[in-house]
């Protein structure tokens, strides 16, 4: 189950809140560094004792998906991306060259087997592929492409901390 905590900046006192991370209770303290201009998230354990300081990093908006095709042969899929309208510009840079590998999270296709976590290579600007082992059947719905950037993946193996849409989202 995914937490939602809203982030709400504060020039006063430092933002700060506790979350499951690993199974465990930690405290996340965001605090503003001056030099370099930016928000850092500082987690420590439930005695506080300092884990990791990560800058804080918004994910882009997502994306939608012009067309998704399962190639039977070479057990793969195929995703073609919309534009890059509404992407900041150092993502957008990031997947216009053919050969770059990225992981994509894919969300809100049908049949489900589609959506997941992929590391993906691009083979045209707006076109990627990663390995799929079986075929995931025919396409019903459409989703969107995002890019998931797991701000304590360095550190913890199965929590997921993102930040998008002002808020902060941590998945167990």
């Amino acid at each position: 189950m995914t937490t939602i905590i809203p982030f709400r900046p504060s020039n006063i006192a430092a933002p700060s809140f506790s979350c499951q991370l690993d199974g465990q209770t930690h405290k996340v303290v965001v605090t503003w560094n001056v030099s370099s201009q930016r928000y850092f998230i500082n987690v420590y354990d439930s005695v506080g004792v300092w884990i990791i300081t990560m800058p804080l990093i918004s994910c882009p908006p997502a994306r939608p998906v012009n067309s998704a095709r399962y190639d039977p042969f070479l057990n793969s899929v195929t995703v073609e991306m919309g534009s890059y309208v509404g992407w900041p510009t150092p993502y957008a840079g990031l997947a216009t060259k053919p050969g770059t590998i990225i992981e994509y999270t894919l969300e809100g296709f049908q049949p489900l087997t589609y959506n997941g976590k992929f590391r993906s290579l691009h083979i045209q600007s707006l076109a990627f592929t990663f390995p799929m082992p079986t075929d995931p059947g025919p396409l019903v719905v459409l989703g969107r492409v995002s890019r998931m950037l797991n701000m304590v993946g360095p550190v913890f193996k199965n929590s997921v901390m993102i930040y998008r849409n002002g808020a902060f989202e941590i998945s167990p």
